[in-house]
């Protein structure tokens, strides 16, 4: 209800009560005898004060009613975006406990069996087989009949998961040389010239051994490598390639941390082409392509500075580079697939750059120098 309607409502409440107490009759006349002009105007003086009150307070009122309204107005708040820390999801809690169960099922040990024990042997053997004749046995079975390889057992299962991850090439990166391959072979020229210009180019014993040992550890399962190294003989760290397991990895690297060799000649145990009579005939690069190649790669990576030595057939001589690209084109006609040669060399003559490019050129690889 309006302020305003409060107000006439306490002025009719104070004059109501006066005007039915002092009527207009009355005004003239009390006991039929005349009023006087003095006693009437304290009478209407007695009206007329409520009345001034009555007005007053109803003013008041408004005054206050105006106050209230215009300098008191009601503060609206912005709406604001406030998210939780934690987003509650019913529905993938509910699906993670289910898939956990799942798992932790599937995860459980197996329920132990008891061994069976024998106390005593039985007093009688088992009786003799009889005699039947002997007939060639011939199953009523066709080919159709036979079970795919995938159902068998060797290759069911996770046995036969693996053997299709293991199906992947490796991905290879050498000294930011990449390449993806299968069988892979890393060859070091070890003599004293590439050790050192090798450490004058920044690439210390210790960078070799970390590189090859990062390529090494990137190798999956199916991927087969080998190790050489080599000055005019050379030494191979398996007499085959080998499985890039974890085991052969872990073989490969303690290999590299105490066989690699830094004196600058090669030893008299290390190996060379011979015949038959055990006279030596190759030693040098060429031998070592020949054991490599004999291998069947389809990556080799070789760290050299292009000048290979050798002592046969010549003796304290320098391989011709034009004569190891035709052996190397000679062993690539063997392979089923040409091996790509990858070549990282250091502070190369310009002579030697190119006829190394060239080899390189032709298998398909990439050379790199520092």
């Amino acid at each position: 209800m309006p302020f305003w309607n409060c107000g006439g409502c306490c002025l009719l409440l104070i004059i109501g009560p006066f005007q039915s107490r002092y009527p207009y009759n009355q005004m003239k006349r009390q006991n039929d005898e005349p009023v006087s002009l003095q006693t009437w105007r304290k009478q209407r003086t007695r009206i007329g004060r409520p009345l001034m009150w009555a007005l007053m307070i109803q003013a008041g009122v408004l005054m206050l009613t105006v106050f209230v309204v215009v300098f008191v107005p009601t503060e609206r708040k912005e709406p604001e975006f406030v998210a939780h820390k934690t987003i509650y999801l019913p529905q993938r809690e509910i699906e993670h406990q289910v898939a956990l169960s799942a798992f932790e099922q599937v995860a459980s040990p197996s329920l132990i069996m008891e061994r069976i024990t024998v106390d005593a042997l039985s007093a009688h053997g088992l009786p003799d087989l009889p005699d039947v004749a002997d007939q060639a046995f011939q199953p009523m079975m066709t080919p159709d009949m036979l079970p795919p390889s995938s159902q068998l057992p060797g290759v069911a299962g996770l046995a036969g998961m693996a053997a299709g991850l293991g199906k992947q090439a490796s991905h290879l990166s050498f000294f930011g040389v990449s390449d993806q391959g299968e069988r892979v072979v890393i060859a070091f020229d070890v003599s004293q010239s590439v050790i050192d210009k090798a450490s004058r180019a920044g690439v210390p014993v210790e960078k070799i051994k970390e590189e090859t040992a990062r390529l090494i550890d990137s190798l999956n399962a199916h991927t087969t490598f080998s190790v050489v190294q080599f000055i005019r003989r050379y030494e191979v760290f398996s007499a085959e390639m080998i499985p890039a397991t974890v085991s052969n990895k872990r073989k490969a690297l303690e290999w590299l941390d105490h066989s690699f060799y830094t004196r600058g000649v090669s030893p008299a145990h290390w190996k060379r082409v011979e015949s038959e009579q055990g006279k030596p005939e190759l030693d040098g690069v060429q031998a070592v392509m020949e054991e490599v190649f004999a291998w069947e790669p389809d990556v080799v990576f070789i760290l050299s500075d292009g000048g290979f030595g050798r002592n046969f057939p010549k003796r304290c001589s320098e391989v011709d580079l034009n004569e190891l690209a035709r052996d190397i084109a000679r062993l690539q006609e063997r392979l089923p697939e040409r091996a790509r040669i990858h070549f990282i060399g250091f502070e190369m003559k310009p002579k030697r750059e190119a006829g190394v490019q060239s080899i390189v050129r032709q298998s398909g690889g990439t050379f790199k120098t520092f």
